[in-house]
């Protein structure tokens, strides 16, 4: 049987005869190297039981200019921004997308007729403090030039007088949103294409309050498990002069401005017009909204784009 593993390689194991007991014979252990091609095998009793092909990256050890002495550290180094800023190769500055406009663009006085109810669900949440946190313009020098400093490897902003790295305190501190609590872990929806893609329209369908017809129209529009922010404000905050006459249950109401504002802070993208789906599960029970760890998410989120902004290709 052989099975491929993301860190170990190829792993090929051999099933003992029945009756056997490892512990009772001779195992020997056997290590090959060739190259940067190692292979460690495991006899029982002359039998190959385990054969493992682990294949490593040949270790740097000449130094980085204007980097690490030892090049066994930070081996990323090699793709990383500074290293061809340090060769006079300038990347431009970076493409800043800023949501800060939109969230001020849904007005929860408006947008649903139990004002109350809405802003009673949103404040529970405890992420009503994102509306004021976020910004109308943003420094892309500014921010351009702290993401060359950051080391992914780290986590840690590598400075002229020394090191500095963003804490859970100082997202408490600026956000004020909950840093402890149950894990946010979203659901792989990867799974759900062709046949299975019906149980997220579904979700989509029942969490949102929409037919099942306009969550399918939706997500092929989106070409993928994602919906657009424009297609959430217009259906949930309608202008004055388009507004329902039957408004959807304000509990749908709440789940879309909560996926919204998620989306246009705490877990923005590259894509700026789209989110996914994957986050409206975690808003099915609006009751556990606020017992999620959003701090803690968000400053993982944080690191995790941090880390791929500092790769030279990046723009």
């Amino acid at each position: 049987m052989r099975v491929r593993t993301s860190t170990l390689g190829d792993l090929r194991i051999l099933l003992l005869p029945e009756g056997k007991s490892m512990h009772r014979s001779l195992v020997a252990v056997t290590h090959q190297r060739r190259g940067t091609r190692q292979k460690l095998i495991v006899m029982y009793t002359g039998v190959v039981v385990v054969e493992l092909a682990i294949m490593k990256e040949p270790e740097v050890r000449a130094p980085f200019p204007g980097g690490p002495i030892d090049g066994a550290l930070l081996k990323s180094f090699k793709d990383h921004v500074a290293l061809a800023i340090w060769s006079n190769e300038e990347r431009p500055v970076l493409k800043c997308i800023n949501h800060g406009a939109r969230i001020q663009e849904w007005d929860l006085r408006t947008c649903h007729p139990d004002t109350e109810g809405l802003q009673r669900i949103i404040q529970c949440s405890w992420l009503n403090t994102l509306i004021d946190c976020s910004y109308r313009k943003a420094n892309k020098e500014v921010i351009s030039t702290f993401v060359e400093r950051w080391q992914p490897e780290t986590n840690i902003f590598h400075l002229p007088f020394g090191e500095m790295s963003i804490s859970l305190e100082d997202v408490s501190f600026l956000l004020k949103i909950p840093v402890t609590g149950k894990v946010v872990a979203v659901e792989n929806f990867a799974r759900y294409r062709g046949e299975s893609c019906s149980d997220a329209i579904k979700m989509v369908s029942n969490l949102l309050g929409v037919n099942v017809d306009e969550a399918e129209e939706e997500l092929n529009i989106s070409k993928g498990l994602t919906v657009h922010k424009c297609w959430l404000k217009s259906r949930w905050c309608p202008k004055a002069g388009s507004r329902p006459t039957n408004y959807p249950p304000v509990e749908c109401t709440a789940r879309a401005y909560l996926l919204y504002l998620l989306s246009c802070t705490l877990f923005a993208d590259k894509s700026g017009s789209r989110v996914s789906i994957a986050l409206l599960k975690l808003l099915e029970d609006l009751d556990d909204v606020g017992k999620y760890a959003w701090g803690a998410a968000a400053l993982a989120y944080l690191y995790r784009h941090l880390g791929s902004a500092t790769r030279v290709q990046v723009s």
